[in-house]
């Protein structure tokens, strides 16, 4: 017997797509770049300040060091921003708390890269300069992939745990 519900109230199992939020994929796209801007502005001649009284205390003298935005974290930053604004922003949730990860996650960023310009310094003490652009190329990759992937995929959660939330605080009102 065909049922009487009509066939867009079915569904079979699968869930509802949701409409992207797109007022909060333009605010998202738009505090981003403002953010890697004045990241650019500020962060980068502190980093180079940083590496270079690094290098000197680490004696390598020898060692010529133009710091690059790839070699700054930088371009790592550029990565987790696209990622969390083009997968995050779109879900409904607290824009506050978007934002806020996504700033959170360039700070985890920016300490990211002084922890591994700090380990290759390190290495090029050691080992001398030839193993640092050794050093560089493998942790480069590897040190982004260790904070990129976890910072945004707990954001990506706390996103939908607060939609939750406030999806259960609305049934509960109504006694669903």
């Amino acid at each position: 017997m065909p049922s009487t519900q009509p066939l867009r109230h079915r569904s079979w199992g699968f869930p509802r797509r949701e409409k992207p939020q797109f007022l909060h994929i333009i605010m998202g796209a738009g505090v981003a770049i403002l953010s890697y801007y004045l990241l650019l502005q500020c962060f980068r001649p502190f980093l180079e300040e940083t590496m270079t009284e690094l290098l000197s205390l680490s004696r390598i003298a020898d060692l010529s060091l133009t710091l690059t935005w790839q070699r700054s974290g930088l371009f790592s930053i550029i990565i987790f921003g696209l990622l969390f604004v083009s997968l995050a922003f779109p879900l409904k949730g607290p824009l506050w708390l978007k934002i806020a990860w996504l700033e959170f996650g360039s700070f985890v960023g920016l300490a990211w890269s002084f922890i591994r310009l700090f380990t290759v310094a390190l290495v090029a003490y050691y080992f001398g300069a030839g193993a640092f652009a050794l050093a560089e190329f493998i942790t480069s990759p590897m040190f982004d992939f260790l904070w990129v992937i976890p910072v945004w995929s707990l954001g990506l959660s706390l996103v939908v745990s607060a939609k939750r939330k406030t999806l259960h605080k609305k049934e509960g009102e109504f006694g669903w």
